[in-house]
């Protein structure tokens, strides 16, 4: 194998890595929201608003970190997505109520909008046209085993712990992760 093969390869790891841990926590949020509103005592529809921060937070400010990525760098753009990610994850766990876990669930989620708006582009960047296409569905399957296997790990963390584990579990994987990212992008 050549070296631009392994380092590609090694791309391609740290993109979908990064795309399966904010899909596994994605997708386990859903399932701890009973957990979480019991825990905060809320209502479970206030309770929603854990979900639903994170997906308007990342929805709103995709275009605009993909347009930062286009004129700063976006590996660097990813890379402090992943730092804020963890940030985000970190305060979620330790959140003493509501509003901090909302706090934490929007840093996360501008976390997450900055690895999704930079990924492809960093595809884009690193590998030519004729690889680009197996690169972004190599990166796509990490996405899809994130979203899928969210709700059994996800379920199997809060069955044997507090619901606090599905944030606190992205910090170990995620400094792995992002020693990666810097040794490679």
């Amino acid at each position: 194998m050549d070296s631009s093969r392994g380092k590609n390869l090694s791309i391609i790891f740290v993109l979908g890595l990064f795309s399966l841990l904010t899909a596994l926590s994605g997708s386990s949020t859903n399932l701890a929201i009973p957990k979480i509103a019991v825990s905060m005592d809320i209502s479970s529809s206030m309770a929603t608003w854990i979900v639903q921060i994170g997906l308007i937070t990342t929805a709103i400010l995709l275009v605009m970190f993909g347009h930062i990525g286009d004129i700063l760098s976006k590996d660097a753009v990813f890379l402090a997505g992943g730092i804020a990610f963890l940030i985000g994850s970190a305060i979620t766990g330790f959140a003493p109520d509501f509003v901090i876990i909302l706090i934490g669930r929007v840093i996360q989620a501008i976390g997450s909008a900055m690895i999704m708006a930079n990924s492809m582009g960093i595809v884009t960047e690193y590998f030519p046209d004729k690889r680009r296409a197996e690169a972004l569905a190599m990166i796509s399957m990490f996405i899809s085993v994130g979203s899928i296997s969210g709700p059994g790990i996800g379920g199997f963390i809060i069955s044997v712990a507090s619901w606090r584990w599905i944030y606190w579990i992205n910090i170990p994987f995620g400094i792995v992760i992002l020693w990666l990212g810097f040794k490679f992008l």
